[in-house]
């Protein structure tokens, strides 16, 4: 496995996009103080995993963008892409990567609000896979393939567990005492979740014969639903059979009460025309009674004009009979008035008397028989009774 490309981009002083390739052997970066041949060695401690910013020469993780100068502005993002060739696949396997590849690129990228992206291949990835995937080849943030300036001088004079974490990584036994603090972690963490577990068994075991009567209660509970549900079945097809039966005797019923219903709408209909017939019947009747009390009327009426006249009639013999008795008196007196005087002078004055008499009755007479006339042609009109001179009595 070597390092085969570089690609950086906006990471301290690559503003724009540069790739270094780099060729099996060795391979030296020269160049005068300030061009940035540190910054290629920091690009590479970064992207295999550096978090310290101080290690970086900076203040904090956004340091390591591009800032910007006079003529450019600064970026937003900085990225660093990393390809070793002649990968073993075993050792891909090994670190977790299942699929075998003869090259393996890694990324990093930082983001100015603190946002951190790793890639293995362009395939998203955790940091945690990167550091497995180089721990034990030498290869890393604290490992001996990157020596800074002064780094040898701190290794001799260093102590002696220090100096061995560099053994170690030099042996390949760094990726395998990883494994072992993971697997020891991964155990502690085992045992108290045996312990849990332990607790939840004591629980159980506490709660097992409270548990086995509820499940004995809800055993039978799932016996007597299921009776229940049985029960419930044959009652709703007993219901059924029930409601069936008594739809036919209902559908039996309507049949019957339609028919009474035409007939009883054929009787109304009927009836409807008798009762029209009848009422123009009591139309003609009113009508022609109409008529009859018309007539009544009439009939009343010429009544009460012939009883008037009869009234009238009497009230007129009554007055003549009044009159001929007053006149038969006057004549009585005469006669008794001149039989007193003059024997000759009377019986010339009756003689005169009586001739004046007779001719006072033929003159009522004929007035009697004048007024009868008027009457017949004048009902309404009341006669007023006359009295001639001769009637009255003389004085």
């Amino acid at each position: 496995m070597y390092l085969k490309n570089l690609t950086v981009l906006g990471f301290k002083s690559f503003a724009d996009k540069t790739s270094l390739n780099f060729q099996p052997g060795m391979t030296a970066i020269v160049g005068p103080n300030g061009c940035g041949k540190s910054n290629v060695s920091d690009a590479i401690r970064w992207v295999l995993g550096e978090q310290s910013a101080k290690a970086l020469r900076g203040g904090e993780m956004a340091d390591v963008i591009f800032n910007g100068t006079d003529s450019r502005k600064a970026l937003g993002m900085a990225e660093v892409s990393l390809t070793l060739g002649e990968v073993d696949a075993d050792h891909l396997r090994s670190a977790g990567v299942p699929v075998e590849f003869n090259e393996v690129t890694v990324t990093r990228r930082v983001f100015r609000d603190g946002g951190s992206e790793y890639f293995i291949n362009k395939v998203g990835c955790r940091l945690r896979d990167i550091q497995q995937l180089f721990a034990g080849t030498g290869v890393g943030k604290t490992s001996y393939s990157v020596m800074a300036q002064g780094n040898i001088t701190q290794i001799l004079s260093s102590k002696p567990d220090d100096r061995r974490l560099v053994f170690e990584e030099a042996a390949g036994i760094t990726r395998f005492k990883q494994q072992k603090k993971e697997a020891l972690r991964k155990l502690e963490h085992t045992d108290q979740n045996l312990l849990r577990v332990e607790d939840t068994i004591k629980e159980v075991k506490r709660q097992i014969g409270s548990l086995q009567r509820q499940a004995g209660k809800a055993r039978r509970y799932q016996a007597l639903a299921t009776e229940l549900q049985l029960l419930d079945t044959q009652l709703a097809r007993h219901q059924f059979d029930l409601l069936q039966e008594e739809i036919e005797v209902r559908e039996t019923e309507l049949a019957r009460t339609k028919l009474d219903f035409e007939v009883g709408q054929e009787t109304v209909l009927r009836l409807d025309d008798e009762v029209l017939q009848l009422r123009q019947q009591l139309s003609e009747l009113d009508h022609t009674i109409s008529g009859q009390q018309q007539v009544g009327l009439e009939l009343k009426a010429e009544v009460d004009r012939h009883e008037n006249k009869i009234e009238f009639n009497q009230q007129r013999l009554q007055e003549l009979q009044d009159q001929n008795a007053r006149a038969l008196h006057d004549i009585t007196q005469s006669r008794e008035h001149t039989a007193a005087g003059n024997d000759n002078s009377d019986q010339r004055g009756a003689t005169t008397a009586c001739t004046c008499a007779c001719s006072c009755a033929r003159s009522r007479a004929s007035r009697r028989s004048s007024s009868s006339a008027t009457a017949r042609s004048m009902p309404k009109i009341s006669p007023r009774p006359c009295r001639s001179r001769s009637s009255r009595p003389r004085s």
